[in-house]
């Protein structure tokens, strides 16, 4: 879509789709304009999150061009140096974003809703204070869920990076990939129970990364034994 800071940020095909089908079965507002603005304004949360991953990646040394959107969120492809600082910081960055969100959205809602009654309801709120609560809402359901100490989200490599400083890189990965890997075989049962697709497809996802994640820790620690660490 366009370039930053040196940095691409490219939009997958399916991420339309996704956005199609959101703005058309979703049911917050009374204009469809105020759904789009809505999710718009959620992958502009999501950038902001990736540009604090690639920016702090750079700051230490690594490298980060390239940040792809997709309907399960972003991606920021971030090689920091092979060190636990580095790639703590490089993590942790992304959270911290969503961190000073907070009061920004929480002052836009309370702004919009200056004057209004106390008390009332989701369903009395002008479409500007719903779609103003959505994003503060939604900012803060990315930092919770982001913070899960589940790999690969950010809390299982804050996890990972902490666990570095202990007990070694392949080691440290073993662990927060076997935990990424049991929390997604929970949460895909769980998901399925209730037929919720979204988590299903995130559990997926999340089972995925962190097998790639425990082959390559196999690997790592195939290195260490073969070359004395």
């Amino acid at each position: 879509m366009f370039r930053v800071f040196g940095i691409d940020v490219l939009l997958h095909w399916s991420w339309f789709l996704v956005a199609l089908i959101q703005v058309r079965f979703t049911e917050l507002f009374n204009g469809v304009y105020w759904h789009v603005a809505t999710y718009l304004a959620l992958f502009g949360i999501v950038l902001l999150h990736e540009f604090g991953h690639a920016l702090a990646c750079r700051s230490v040394g690594g490298q980060a061009d390239t940040i792809v959107l997709w309907p399960l969120g972003g991606i920021a492809f971030v090689r920091p140096p092979a060190r636990p600082g580095a790639v703590l910081w490089s993590i942790a960055a992304g959270p911290l974003v969503n961190v000073l969100l907070v009061p920004i959205t929480l002052l836009a809602y309370y702004a919009v809703s200056y004057g209004a009654a106390d008390g009332i309801s989701f369903s009395q709120m002008s479409d500007v204070q719903r779609m103003m609560l959505a994003i503060f809402m939604i900012n803060l359901g990315i930092l919770f869920f982001n913070m899960l100490p589940v790999y690969p989200l950010d809390g299982g490599q804050i996890l990972q990076s902490l666990l570095w400083f202990v007990m070694g890189r392949a080691k440290s990965l073993r662990v927060v990939t076997v935990i990424g890997l049991s929390a997604a075989l929970v949460g895909g049962v769980i998901a399925l129970s209730f037929g919720h697709l979204w988590l299903v497809l995130m559990a997926a996802f999340i089972g995925w990364q962190s097998w790639v994640g425990y082959r390559a820790s196999a690997q790592m620690l195939l290195i260490e034994r073969q070359w004395g660490g």
